[in-house]
């Protein structure tokens, strides 16, 4: 402080301050303020599932928003225990979930959007898992749609073929067979037939397909004939289920398909020749026993069927349905019977005596079932993409690519 006198002669003290400024401004933020968050929106909605009774279905979204999206599932309405990823997978389902309604609601901090409804529809039951007999029909092999790969050839005189991890189409019905000497060269038959890979992460089943001299079909069945180096083992073996067979006792010859189980088996192999009269009655009473007829045949006038048991399920008791068809109904007469609920675990025959075939259901199960015409002709992509496992390839008799039947 500094002693003064002002100008009024009045002595006093001033304080003496020394004041600075600073200078202030908002700080700025690159790019401009944040944008408050959207909500999500759905890019893909759940699409309608339709499975055999026993499988589970599994609904899928695609969602796309700021930040990290959450889910929840609900049925009917009502939120799912645990359901909280872009894909939900049911359990097991029962002929009571038939027409049951799923959402999914997509969350962010910016709020949420509701897909669209997607319905569950449940045809008629699926086979046990690992149950050869129904030509891979509502089996995990085929269900999904094919894997990748795939080869088709003509089955020729005295050949043979086994493909690993596969699975395949039985044999085509009306191929060329001229009646007629035969020689160790050259057979009178031919038939077509399919392989397709195993989808991806499924190991154990293989296929294969023989074309040998009608006189050693049983020792082809049993195995003994070394030098059939196609013949991984005897094909009634308990691994094994013979899909197919066309027998051709005016021509010399024979040819079958099977499927093979690297996974325990336990299938037994029954063999009958019948009167084409008494088919229908035998038929029935092969499935009050548990069993399926998974080949048949024309033999010189008799029909001439495979049937097998299963070990892991001797209880269940099928019924069974016999029609006879032309090449030009038996797309028809297939439809019906899948409409009744039958699975064909047979067809055999040729076009002079009528096309046989044989559906096959658990008693009582009259739900339709899913099934698939592919026109001679067409290409039968649809049916691979689809989840239809092949029942039949019947030729057209002009010679065109064959009629395809797919069940699911």
């Amino acid at each position: 402080m500094v002693g003064n006198r002002n100008r009024f002669g009045c002595t006093g003290f001033f304080l003496a301050v020394t004041i600075s400024t600073v200078s202030c401004s908002s700080p700025q933020i690159a790019g401009g303020p944040t944008p408050p968050a959207q909500a999500p929106t759905i890019v893909t909605e759940p699409a309608n599932q339709s499975v055999p009774m026993g499988l589970s279905a599994t609904f899928s979204v695609a969602a796309s928003g700021n930040g990290s999206l959450t889910y929840q599932w609900a049925r009917n309405g009502a939120p799912i225990s645990g359901a909280t990823s872009d894909v939900y997978t049911t359990p097991a389902t029962t002929f009571a979930d038939a027409g049951e309604s799923f959402t999914v609601t997509v969350t962010n901090t910016g709020g949420s959007v509701t897909s669209s409804a997607a319905a569950l529809a449940v045809t008629a039951r699926a086979p046990q898992a690992g149950d050869l007999r129904f030509q891979q029909v509502a089996a995990i092999s085929t269900v999904n749609g094919y894997g990748n790969g795939g080869e088709g050839t003509i089955l020729d005189p005295g050949l043979g073929f086994t493909f690993g991890n596969a699975v395949g189409s039985p044999l085509s019905v009306g191929g060329s067979c001229e009646a007629g000497a035969i020689t160790a060269e050259q057979f009178p038959c031919s038939w077509e037939i399919n392989s397709y890979d195993l989808p991806a992460g499924l190991t154990g089943l293989s296929i294969g397909f023989v074309d040998d001299y009608f006189d050693d079909f049983q020792a082809d069945l049993q195995g003994t004939l070394g030098s059939r180096t196609y013949l991984t083992g005897a094909l009634d073996s308990p691994q094994t289920v013979i899909a197919s067979l066309d027998m051709e006792p005016g021509a010399g010859a024979f040819a079958a398909s099977w499927i093979t189980t690297a996974n325990g088996g336990g299938f037994d192999l029954a063999q009958h020749t019948v009167a084409p009269g008494d088919l229908p009655q035998a038929a029935g009473q092969e499935g009050a026993q548990g069993r399926v007829i998974t080949a048949i045949s024309y033999d010189a006038g008799a029909v001439f069927y495979l049937s097998y048991g299963w070990q892991n399920d001797p209880s269940t008791v099928y019924e069974t349905q016999v029609e006879t068809a032309t090449f030009d109904n038996v797309g028809q007469v297939a439809t019906d019977l899948a409409q009744a609920g039958y699975i064909i675990t047979a067809l055999g025959g040729d076009y002079s005596d009528g096309i046989l075939l044989v559906g096959t259901r658990v008693k009582g199960d009259s739900m339709p079932r899913p099934i698939m015409i592919i026109p001679a002709g067409q290409s039968p992509l649809a049916l691979f993409q689809g989840g239809y496992a092949i029942v039949a390839l019947i030729n057209e008799p002009s010679g065109l690519s064959p009629l395809c039947i797919g069940e699911r």
